[in-house]
């Protein structure tokens, strides 16, 4: 699951959410367990690259869902290695620049077939166009007692993807090693070792509030179970060197769950919050949910899902998605009770942003477009029919920094000199709020 979703959309977090619970969402067309799920920006679409649908059986078809529409769809192609037990990290590299084709959605290792098979490989899967390929020249390097590890943790952060944690039952081990991955390293050179984490575990809970990595809860291997466990810890990833620290404890061992984090300059209830989001007891599985709050360094319970569940995936989906239970943490698929049964059922939680009731849903001009889109570096922003006199405009790149911002009686604007990267429009006049958001390449 990826940090730069969550900070999208510069969302700013409103006290709505109280006493809200979570609502099922549309059931999907697969059941997956052992897998994730990530929103691109470039399809407004989340991506499910494959899962496991038996204690034997793993399967590689890549499905979609569109939040707009509430449809999911086999994309037609299927990961070069079906795998399960994997995160998935939105990281820009170089792929093709010459078409635009530089936003991969990245996956580190996994199992396939009966335990103990894992691989060490990245897969990478392009939504811009529809293809997937092994990245071979940089193979994941974490070991756990001398043996190739599985179920390690991925988030990314500022364009690079940290792994950390995964066990081995061939080697009875559990990993405390952590790694950092540069898309855009040299081939052969990407990965680098970080310190260890204090206490090492497989499935740590992963999530990233101001820049600081959370290892939450997680299991140790230990005479061929895994053993649930409630310490955190975490890591400055501005200051990587002077190694993780200890923070609270969780109010209960829990592991193999999905963790949203939201930085503490949005206003509302969950600033500076991480939501955890479903609880394994190996090999048993809860609704119990867990928030987090940075600042006071406590725990405390938070909704329970509908369904019990473990390893299932976790997005966070912006408001520009459009469609039902947007902003919103989603879950999809997961486990519950049985290998052979696995979720077909999601669940959402709607996070209101601040204003939305006031804006009645109103949009400047329903249709604001930008060409050419992909663009290379100037892009001209058009409002839509209706749109009332002059407008504001706000650009904001996916990490939700403004990179620019204007004013415009004519319909129009400029946009010049941006580097590549997805970024985010933000317009606004008399008549009410719009966003879109285009591509710019090299």
């Amino acid at each position: 699951m990826n940090k730069l979703v969550v900070l999208l959309a510069c969302l700013a977090l409103a006290g709505s959410a109280l006493g809200q619970t979570w609502t099922n969402g549309p059931q999907s067309t697969f059941a997956y367990m052992r897998f994730d799920g990530e929103y691109f920006p470039g399809t407004a679409k989340v991506y499910f690259l494959g899962g496991r649908v038996g204690y034997l059986t793993t399967l590689g078809d890549i499905y979609s869902y569109t939040p707009l529409t509430g449809a999911y769809a086999d994309v037609g192609v299927n990961m070069p290695v079906a795998v399960s037990n994997y995160d998935i990290c939105l990281l820009r590299d170089d792929h093709d620049l010459s078409n635009g084709d530089t936003f991969g959605l990245y996956i580190v290792g996994g199992r396939y077939d009966a335990a103990p098979n894992y691989l060490d490989s990245v897969q990478v899967y392009y939504p811009t166009s529809n293809t997937a390929e092994v990245l071979h020249t940089d193979a994941f390097p974490g070991l756990a007692g001398g043996w190739i590890t599985v179920a390690q943790s991925a988030i990314a952060y500022n364009n690079l993807m940290y792994v950390f944690g995964g066990f081995s039952d061939s080697g009875s081990a559990t990993s405390a090693q952590a790694w950092l991955f540069d898309p855009l390293g040299t081939a052969g050179s990407r990965w680098s070792q970080l310190a260890d984490m204090p206490l090492a575990r497989a499935y740590p809970i992963a999530a990233i509030v101001d820049s600081f990595l959370f290892a939450c809860g997680g299991d140790t291997w230990q005479n061929d179970s895994l053993l649930p466990r409630a310490q955190c810890q975490r890591l400055n990833l501005n200051d990587t060197a002077a190694g993780w620290t200890l923070v609270a404890n969780m109010p209960v061992p829990t592991s193999q769950a999905r963790a949203f984090g939201f930085d503490s300059d949005l206003a509302g209830d969950f600033a500076g919050d991480i939501i955890v989001a479903g609880r394994a007891v190996w090999p048993s599985e809860s609704a119990d949910c867990y928030i987090y709050d940075v600042a006071s360094d406590s725990w405390d319970t938070f909704p329970s899902l509908a369904q019990r569940r473990r390893n299932h995936a976790g997005v966070y989906i912006p408001p520009e998605a459009g469609g039902t239970g947007v902003p919103g943490i989603w879950v999809f698929g997961g486990r519950q009770d049985l290998d052979t049964l696995c979720l077909q059922i999601s669940e959402y939680y709607v996070i209101n942003p601040i204003g939305a009731e006031e804006n009645s849903g109103a949009q400047v001009g329903r249709g604001a477009t930008v060409t050419p889109n992909p663009s290379r570096g100037q892009a001209t922003i058009h409002l839509g029919p209706g749109a009332g006199g002059k407008a504001t405009l706000k650009v904001f790149d996916v990490l939700g920094k403004e990179v620019c911002s204007g004013r415009s009686d004519r319909g129009s604007f400029v946009v010049k000199g941006l580097a590549a990267g997805t970024y985010v429009v933000r317009l606004e006049t008399k008549n009410g709020k719009e966003e879109t958001k285009f591509v710019v390449t090299r």
